[in-house]
């Protein structure tokens, strides 16, 4: 039995690989939190106090916020991963839609004086509407003249700094706040869940539900993920390509605008900036789980979530969060090209 063990590991140098890299990346895990933990340790001695990050229950509290800012991320992701599966184009400007549902949202609820719910659903219609527009005056177009995907990329960077000074001008360079009372936690035991929280990981359940229901059960969901399969087979069996790319752009925008004002919440405060700080946690989600896959977006942006939210706790600095969301990334594409739960692509 060993020996054919041996033979397995031997005909799948893959598996060896995987086994190796999950044992060193588990083990620096362990160390660097025990290592955290001791120096918090420290601390509270050093100052005759119990430090409020230590113990097991925190470290339960870092899980679990990770999660709640995975389940946003994978909002905000979803809508990238199906623009690339249908049009093949890496959105720069997507983390300006998250923005703009923040920005909408607050200037509804000081300006329009509507109620946070009404806010959240004009932010929604705003974010639908970009997306319409966005793909009737700029993808649309450069999709007929033939514009190669590398250049429209180029294009979509310009788009977001075009994006980001409009929203700069208009909302202000300041710290924003959508609501203004002091928000309540709700003792869980080990843990404990702000009333945002609750509501953002209902509606990111509802809508992340709504979009795998889209997607897997009806006509049009089909034809979604036949264009993203094979655009020019989709077309000669009758599918207006053009139709289903502009769904899907107006969807993006929908999704992306719905996680602005759940992220302003989340941090209690946002300005115009939001969006573009996310942007790179993004599309590591959606490479991690797998280009164009929107299901793989969803476990990418959990598995990130839990990772910045560990390395925020337990860094020596917050901004270390990117550089290891990158080596793992980096350290999985070496693994798995092609992403958690993308597909084998044949090459030439």
């Amino acid at each position: 039995m060993t020996r054919a063990a041996n033979g397995f590991l031997t005909r799948n140098p893959l598996l060896w690989r995987i086994v190796a890299i999950a044992t060193l990346a588990t083990a620096l895990v362990v160390v660097f939190v025990r290592s955290a933990s001791a120096a918090a340790a420290i601390t509270a001695t050093e100052v005759g106090t119990t430090s409020p990050g230590s113990g097991g229950n925190a470290f339960l509290q870092v899980i679990v916020n990770g999660i709640i800012f995975g389940l946003l991320l994978a909002l905000a992701s979803v809508g990238l991963s199906l623009i690339y599966g249908t049009t093949g184009l890496s959105n720069f400007a997507h983390g300006e839609q998250v923005t703009l549902g923040a920005a909408v949202a607050y200037v509804s609820v000081t300006q329009l004086h509507a109620p946070l719910w009404g806010a959240i659903v004009i932010a929604v219609a705003a974010g639908t509407a970009s997306g319409w527009l966005q793909d009737v005056v700029l993808w649309k177009q450069l999709r007929k003249r033939g514009v190669p995907n590398m250049q429209q990329m180029i294009v979509s960077i310009g788009l977001a700094l075009i994006l980001v000074n409009f929203i700069q001008i208009w909302i202000g360079p300041d710290r924003l706040r959508l609501i203004q009372s002091t928000t309540r936690d709700h003792d869980l035991g080990l843990i404990s869940v702000s009333t945002p929280d609750i509501v953002s990981i209902c509606i990111c359940v509802l809508a992340l539900g709504a979009v795998g229901f889209f997607l897997m059960r009806t006509r049009l969901g089909r034809a979604t993920r036949a264009v993203s399969d094979n655009p020019a087979l989709a077309s000669a069996t009758g599918i207006s390509v053009n139709r289903v790319i502009r769904i899907v752009w107006m969807m993006a925008g929908a999704l992306a605008a719905l996680a602005g004002p759940l992220l302003a919440l989340r941090y209690d405060a946002f300005n115009y900036q939001l969006g573009a700080d996310i942007l790179l946690l993004m599309f590591a989600a959606v490479t991690l789980g797998g280009l164009g896959h929107p299901f793989g977006a969803l476990v990418g942006a959990l598995v990130i979530g839990v990772i910045a939210q560990l390395t925020e706790a337990y860094a020596p600095t917050p901004d270390l969060k990117y550089a290891v969301v990158l080596a793992i990334l980096i350290i999985t594409l070496l693994v798995r090209p092609q992403g958690i739960l993308g597909r084998k692509e044949r090459v030439g």
